[in-house]
């Protein structure tokens, strides 16, 4: 509980997920995206295509288990020639069916790293076209560079790994989810059980 606590103050949110059989990032963003993802949602990217391992948990690649067989829908907005975000086919793109937008804080193969400052604008632009629009941030490799957080900016869910900057490159394993509670006990009860979720422990008492 406390350790979990110390996540949520630190990211000014409800509630966190701490857990080091979250075994990566890649694990945590599976978490996340599957426990708040229902059949028939739509997956929206409005920052073009996420990194190789995540296309195969959505589907993009087809993998067993991935988000499609599960019937979640997938699309994505790219971004303009110079880097920025194409608002107006993001807006074209929000529909009935889009229950979450995920957007990649740090730098991809073809793409800049964005601000938290520039993150907030896009969430303020999603959020006013369709408010109750779940919206998650991959924090990989961003964690603690600036004096704000992607949810101190609207994000519902932000997610990372403790093998990057949490840990200060010395953890083996773990992953963490911040956010909102409602977003949080589904993620716990995805990674445990319904009806236990976070009630099982961080570690058991195996790593005191």
């Amino acid at each position: 509980d406390k350790l979990e606590q110390v996540y949520a103050d630190v990211f000014h949110t409800e509630a966190a997920l701490v857990r080091p059989h979250i075994t990566c990032g890649t694990h945590a963003l599976t978490i996340a995206l599957s426990a708040n993802l229902l059949p028939g949602d739509e997956l929206l990217s409005p920052v073009g295509l996420p990194y190789d391992t995540l296309q195969e948990v959505i589907g993009i690649r087809p993998s067993p288990c991935s988000l499609a067989e599960y019937g979640v829908s997938y699309n994505q907005v790219d971004l303009l020639p110079d880097g920025t975000f194409d608002y107006e086919n993001i807006r074209k793109a929000i529909n009935e069916k889009t229950k979450m937008i995920t957007i990649q804080r740090s730098k991809g193969y073809a793409r800049p790293t964005f601000s938290v400052t520039q993150i907030g604008e896009l969430i303020a632009f999603c959020k006013n076209i369709k408010p109750d629009v779940v919206v998650m941030v991959d924090n990989c490799y961003g964690e603690f560079v600036e004096t704000i957080e992607p949810s101190d900016v609207g994000a519902d869910m932000i997610v990372g790994s403790l093998i990057k900057n949490p840990g200060g490159g010395l953890a083996s394993s773990g992953g963490y989810i911040a956010g909102t509670r409602k977003c949080i006990d589904r993620c716990a009860y995805r990674l445990s059980a319904p009806g236990l979720g976070q009630e099982v422990g961080a570690n058991f008492g195996l790593m005191g």
